[in-house]
């Protein structure tokens, strides 16, 4: 059998590359790392045996790929989600690998995707994983304000950002408040559709981007709205897969 890794993050498609050559007999024809050239390599190639798939890209999602396909193979996806998606996975009976991806689980997950399930069961599975999982992004973040408790929606925010191993959420209106979650945590929880990690300190939402300027080694230079105190920089790896997130 074969297998295509699409995985946007370099040492996580090198590890899962490295597993399955050790552990298992699967071939992989190749490892690809966004929306867009996945789906550029489905138009001049067949599908293979097996899509091992990352469903957030930085690009979109990998449930974009999935649309775009007359049919597909059989589906593991690997994902860092929270306990709740993981429990849409279970009752789904879906495949799927945790991050850091561990050698027991993808030797198990292959040798179920290797069994053939009837394709319309798959296509309502994965359409009813996909409905779960944007149900699951947090639509309100719990803070502490003094004494007092708040829920702040997920619509009002602008960034996320962390300073000296705090993190914090910037409000539409310019309110900057702590919140528990490191950006790490943060970047599973929000809808990758309207947010992008731009380095390692900044979760952006598209709408608090005012201008994109080019800045020197290859980075890009945002101004945002509300205003941030320092300059925010793309990183020079991130500047490929901000450009797809904001042209999808």
């Amino acid at each position: 059998m074969n297998a295509i890794i699409i995985e946007d993050e370099q040492l996580t498609a090198k590890r899962l590359l490295k597993l399955i050559n050790e552990h298992t007999s699967i071939e992989v024809l190749g490892t690809l790392h966004s929306v867009k050239s996945a789906k550029e390599w489905f138009q001049a190639h067949e599908s293979p045996d097996i899509l091992l798939l990352d469903i957030q890209l930085g690009d979109g999602t990998g449930f974009d790929i999935l649309d775009s396909m007359k049919s597909y193979p059989q589906v593991i996806f690997t994902t860092a989600f929270d306990q709740y998606v993981l429990k849409i996975f279970k009752y789904n009976s879906i495949d799927y690998l945790l991050k850091p991806i561990k050698t027991e689980d993808l030797i198990k997950a292959v040798e179920k995707a290797k069994k053939v399930r009837n394709k319309g069961d798959l296509d309502s599975m994965i359409q009813s994983l996909r409905s779960g999982i944007h149900n699951g992004f947090k639509k309100k973040f719990l803070v502490k304000t003094g004494l007092k408790y708040r829920s702040i929606n997920t619509q009002d925010i602008a960034f996320f950002y962390s300073e000296s191993s705090t993190t914090y959420l910037k409000t539409s209106s310019n309110e900057s408040v702590i919140i528990d979650q490191s950006l790490d945590e943060i970047q599973t929880l929000v809808d990758p559709d309207l947010f992008f990690r731009v380095n390692r300190h900044m979760i952006i939402c598209d709408s608090a981007i005012k201008s994109i300027d080019s800045y020197f080694n290859n980075r890009l230079l945002l101004t945002l709205i509300p205003e941030y105190a320092q300059q925010v920089i793309v990183s020079r790896e991130k500047v490929k897969g901000f450009k797809l997130w904001l042209d999808r």
